[in-house]
């Protein structure tokens, strides 16, 4: 069985910063790996130069230097595809969601995965551009009745309080031991998820800070199966291919 798993995300760092040692797990099990991604990242700054001055310099192609940066990522991790869709990084709003929809229903009946993976409904952070995100690869899944199917990385509820901060206006609540019905256990993957981190270098301060948590963390990525459809699987499971035969 050729197995293949379409991970959307909306920015570059979403995949590194969120289950890249589950991406990075699959792609050394001979799964093939694809990756979309909503924006460019136009809106981040760019914290990694500092110039003779020490004052922060800011780049006016961040997003290029961040394709770049996620285009480095994904080797590491051994994704074989990663697409840009073409969107404005901070104007994933309802006006445009039938466009997004639309390109990614179009990969999905090219690729056919058997697996979708995309952020949880309230966007793991809170960002507004990850809730879209969300929102409109489940209704691509559904639409297209192709995966069998539809995963959300998200937060354990012991773990909230690890990872929030007050970059963004709420930080949700995260998810009870009860709701998460899939845990992938990546250790064997570990260095390849800090490499991939420090690929988007233009984000170098969000990448320190997220390495000294997640080094003190079981190497452990959460999930929650939200649809699946034509299979049979037991839950909890351990594998994000758990009960597919085709």
């Amino acid at each position: 069985m050729n197995k293949r798993l379409l991970a959307v995300f909306a920015h570059p760092d979403d995949e590194s910063f969120g289950p890249a040692g589950t991406l990075a797990y699959y792609a050394k099990m001979n799964v093939e790996v694809h990756l979309l991604c909503a924006t460019r990242g136009e809106a981040g700054k760019n914290s990694k130069l500092k110039i003779e001055n020490s004052k922060y310099k800011e780049e006016k192609n961040i997003g290029e230097i961040r394709e770049k940066e996620l285009l480095e990522s994904a080797k590491i991790l051994g994704i074989r595809k990663v697409e840009f869709l073409d969107f404005i990084d901070g104007e994933l709003c309802n006006n445009i969601y039938n466009q997004i929809a639309e390109k990614i229903i179009k990969k999905i009946k090219s690729f056919s995965p058997q697996v979708i993976l995309t952020v949880e409904r309230r966007g793991v952070s809170g960002h507004l551009d990850h809730i879209a995100v969300s929102m409109i690869t489940t209704y691509s899944y559904l639409k297209t009745k192709i995966a069998n199917k539809l995963y959300y990385h998200c937060l354990p509820k012991e773990l909230r309080n690890k990872f929030r901060d007050d970059y963004f206006v709420y930080f949700p609540e995260g998810y009870s031991r009860d709701e998460i019905t899939t845990r992938v256990d990546y250790s064997c993957c570990w260095e390849q998820k800090v490499k991939s981190m420090m690929a988007h270098r233009s984000q170098i301060g969000d990448v320190k800070n997220l390495l000294s948590r997640f080094q003190k963390l079981p190497k452990v990525d959460h999930f929650i199966l939200q649809y699946q459809r034509g299979i049979k699987t037991r839950l909890p499971e351990k594998d994000l291919f758990a009960g597919i035969t085709h």
